[in-house]
């Protein structure tokens, strides 16, 4: 997903620039002959002096001299070297002795804020953005921010208790196997993003992969024929199959530009890919089958749109959300292959489908780009419900809807929480995550817990709300 560019275009939360330089030395002596001409005419002019056109002639003689031209031409080189140098550092990875070096104190204490205890738990303020869920250890609430921290929460009073720094946006939500966290890096323009493994007991990296691309979304770990396998789509850099235990590469998938998780079915293994604004018009996404122990194909079919978040399994059907994030805002859905790579069934809405679907045997619930929840049988392609959190297009909806067991839960961009029935889209009741003219915006899944669930804002505020 080109998350970076939707940040700066819906938030102004990061900035990136691109620098470029012709490298050519004709054309800037021909500008800098010019203005020293003029700039020697007016200042003669103003003593009544009448400037001979010798004098620039001579000085443009003396520019366009072979070393100096050489030595102009070698300038030009080193600057734009030097910009795309430093272009190259700032989106590669923080090394890891640096991140030793500032971790070598990690306490950070906030206490918890007065709430309403009718309405909350607690609520926090983080000073960073959060825009992907966190994940609870152990009564420890575990959460990445956009500046490159990990956050520490108590997960019964809200107190901040550490503060761990990984230098890089920390875009997916970490995931829980066998006594540790993993969890990935980066953003589109990243290159050379990890995956780490945590200690969420010691508080302290154990071991990282690292791949060619970014690790903006999350890992799924999965044991198929006694053998634990970790999965990471790695942008431009395809997908990867980790052993989670030693973090060596298993085996490497290039199937294209992939921000999607996978989907593991058996020994099956579903995945789609995405084409970026940079290679539109020359690639196609595709739909993946693979064997999950090898990485070997089992097929593949093109697919109508990108697909930028994972798939998942109703009945006997793989069903892959649709959708561009640049160039068809107005264009989505949902596409659903057997087991053989055919289309059996399909729906289209007229705005791409961000997120991961519930799924409730044939009906799937997902959510949109521009803050709809629709309701859809994937046997027989009928559309049972919609929902809009919002009477107009308000764009960037990246969190999925949820289902705590009673009534689904979908937080929109602007802080609308909306609860709703299962049965018929029906609004049971709604809330406001913030107040004010410019409202905090929510990007992050929410985190459904058994006592209630927690809301992630992009300005850093957690709350943690009853049901």
């Amino acid at each position: 997903m080109e998350i970076l560019d939707q940040l700066n275009s819906c938030n102004n939360l990061c900035s990136d620039f691109s620098y470029s330089i012709v490298p050519t030395v004709l054309l800037p002596l021909a500008f800098l002959s010019t203005g020293i001409t003029v700039v020697a005419t007016f200042i003669a002019g103003l003593f009544g002096i009448k400037l001979k056109a010798e004098g620039p002639k001579k000085l443009l003689e003396v520019l366009l001299k072979p070393k100096i031209l050489i030595s102009a031409m070698i300038f030009n080189v080193l600057i734009y070297g030097g910009m795309e140098a430093y272009q190259y550092l700032k989106h590669g990875p923080v090394p890891l002795f640096v991140q030793d070096f500032m971790n070598r104190d990690i306490k950070y204490t906030r206490g918890p804020i007065d709430v309403d205890p009718e309405n909350f738990f607690w609520q926090q303020i983080v000073p960073e953005g959060v825009f992907a869920s966190g994940t609870v250890v152990e009564d420890e609430l575990f959460v990445g921010t956009k500046e490159g921290n990990l956050f520490v929460l108590d997960l019964n009073t809200g107190a901040i208790k550490n503060k761990i720094y990984f230098g890089k946006f920390l875009s997916p939500t970490p995931v829980y196997f066998k006594g540790y966290l993993y969890f990935g890096e980066g953003l589109h323009a990243s290159h050379h993003m990890r995956v780490y493994k945590f200690d969420p007991k010691a508080k302290k990296v154990v071991g990282s992969f690292e791949t060619k691309g970014h690790t903006e979304i999350l890992p799924v770990i999965k044991t198929i024929a006694g053998k634990d396998l970790l999965f990471q789509a790695a942008g431009g850099d395809g997908l990867y199959a980790i052993d989670p235990a030693s973090m060596k590469q298993v085996w490497h998938f290039d199937g294209g530009h992939m921000d999607a998780f996978v989907h593991i079915d058996g020994e099956n293994l579903y995945i789609a890919s995405g084409v970026p604004k940079e290679d539109a018009g020359k690639e196609i996404p595709y739909a993946y089958k693979l064997n999950a122990l090898t990485g070997k194909l089992i097929w593949r079919e093109g697919l109508p749109l990108s697909s930028w978040y994972g798939p998942v399994m109703a009945r006997d059907k793989i069903c892959f959300i649709q959708g561009e994030l640049e160039g068809r805002p107005d264009l989505g859905g949902i596409e659903c292959l057997n087991s053989i790579g055919q289309r059996v069934s399909n729906i289209q809405v007229d705005s791409p489908v961000i997120g991961k679907p519930l799924v409730f045997d044939d009906l799937l619930v997902f959510n949109d780009f521009d803050g709809r929840v629709y309701a859809w049988n994937s046997v027989t392609s009928k559309l049972e419900w919609k929902y809009e959190s919002d009477k107009k297009k308000i764009g960037y909806n990246y969190s999925s809807i949820k289902y705590n067991g009673e009534k689904l839960i979908f937080v929109n961009r602007l802080g609308k929480i909306s609860y709703l029935s299962l049965n018929d889209g029906s609004l049971l009741k709604a809330k406001r995550f913030s107040e004010g003219e410019k409202p905090e915006n929510i990007f992050a899944d929410t985190l459904i817990l058994d006592k209630g669930h927690i809301v992630f804002g992009m300005k850093g505020s957690i709350k943690y709300f009853k049901n």
